[in-house]
């Protein structure tokens, strides 16, 4: 083997390296914004289930109650307090 051909070579492999590294560097960046992503739709999901106990625990509740009116009165006013805390806002509103 050559000089230039060993120079040449060493060449390629820095280039090889050096694009290695740009890659390197593009998937941390993405991994960062994936956990990123992943953190906020943990939290959101955290949310959910907290709303879907708090529906499941009402409807349970007007479950046992008997008169009709009385149970909607009981789901209303479980929707309008969560409505008032911001913690649930139902599609179309």
């Amino acid at each position: 083997m050559t000089i230039n051909e060993i120079i040449q070579q060493n060449e390629e492999l820095q280039l090889r390296y050096a694009r290695a590294l740009n890659t390197i560097a593009a998937l941390e960046r993405k991994i960062a914004k994936l956990q990123k992503e992943n953190k906020v739709l943990l939290e959101e999901n955290k949310k959910l289930k907290k709303y879907n106990n708090i529906l499941t625990r009402a409807i349970e509740i007007a479950l046992t109650i008997k008169n009709y009116d009385a149970q909607t009165r009981h789901l209303q006013l479980v929707l309008q307090k969560l409505r008032e805390t911001g913690e649930f806002t139902p599609r179309g509103e």
